[in-house]
């Protein structure tokens, strides 16, 4: 339990807000609208999970998965580099 608050702080504060920022030209710049959609989004619900690793990846890399998500209906994660 201890770990799920550390990730939903961080998520919170850092990770969120600059994937808002990054998506919300989608929605002509309402960022209650890009808020809405991207919790509304697969990709948000599997960000939860610390057991997803995702929280790690760049608010670029987010925004970029959750562009594809939107566009093709689905989820595909980036492959990890060594």
């Amino acid at each position: 339990m201890k770990d799920k608050n550390k990730v939903s702080t961080l998520l919170c504060i850092c990770v969120i807000p600059n994937v808002i920022a990054e998506i919300k030209y989608l929605y002509n710049n309402e960022e209650e609208a890009a808020i809405r959609e991207f919790y509304k989004s697969n990709l948000f619900d599997k960000l939860q999970n610390p057991a997803t690793g995702l929280w790690h990846l760049s608010p670029k890399t987010l925004s970029e998965i959750f562009l594809s998500e939107k566009k093709e209906q689905k989820i595909e994660f980036p492959e990890e580099q060594s």
